[in-house]
């Protein structure tokens, strides 16, 4: 079993959860280190107060594309000002082309600022894609991968998880594994090398059971996998897993 450098133990209850939310307001705070992202202005500052009172939870703030629309014309300058006086990283943000009447060009626009702003300040960040692998990859290919880069709750295929990681970005997979009729995305969990796998819980699964199933379908151990994307972690977010 690993220790952290804070000496938390790193068993499979106590794996590394790549992408999460703010916790409900009575809820119990988990005990293993959590990244915590922000979606929309209204959440930024909670997201920021959740990690100064809890050492175990890495801050991210962006704009989620399904927020888009409603932002207020300052957001990209709050945003940048935040990420400026605080040590968080940049997401949740991304790509979501599901909807039939998604205002693309907006849900780039918004994108695009905030992967500069990654690029910047040199910060990890953390993108949703639904619908919208390729033109992920355009942008990303064209704007170039920021030094730390995840997609959270990954959904494509076996062949975009090969070419992302190729491009050095990080795949972390969510408690869909759970889901008896998700198979593309066990074959995808498998296609992913094993130095770009995170996995997390989205806020809503229990992190043992993603570890376990993912594990299952590797064919490899709970505690090496738990062991596994802690370091993983320790690379993509940088120095911020104290």
């Amino acid at each position: 079993m690993m220790t952290a450098k804070n000496g938390v133990k790193l068993g499979v209850t106590t794996s590394f959860d790549a992408h999460s939310h703010l916790p409900e307001v009575d809820a119990r705070h988990p005990d293993h280190p959590r990244v915590v992202c922000g979606t929309c202005e209204s959440d930024w500052e909670a997201v920021l107060a959740h990690a100064a009172s809890d050492a175990r939870v890495i801050p991210m703030l962006g704009l989620h594309p399904w927020f888009v629309a409603e932002a207020s014309p300052e957001w990209a300058p709050t945003l940048e000002s935040l990420l400026w006086s605080h040590p968080a990283g940049v997401g949740e943000c991304g790509l979501d082309f599901a909807g039939k009447d998604t205002d693309r060009a907006s849900q780039e626009a918004a994108f695009l600022i905030q992967l500069r702003l990654a690029h910047v300040l040199q910060r990890p960040i953390a993108m949703h894609v639904v619908q919208a692998w390729g033109r992920i990859i355009d942008l990303l290919r064209e704007e170039s991968v920021p030094s730390a880069a995840m997609v959270h709750a990954y959904s494509g295929s076996p062949e975009t998880a090969r070419v992302l990681q190729s491009m050095g970005v990080f795949l972390s997979f969510s408690g869909d594994l759970l889901n008896p009729d998700r198979s593309r995305l066990r074959e995808s969990l498998q296609a992913v090398d094993a130095s770009h796998l995170l996995l997390e819980t989205d806020g809503t699964a229990d992190l043992v059971r993603v570890v376990a199933a993912a594990a299952s379908i590797r064919g490899v151990s709970a505690e090496n996998l738990a062991a596994q994307t802690w370091e993983n972690g320790q690379r993509c977010f940088r120095g911020w897993l104290a």
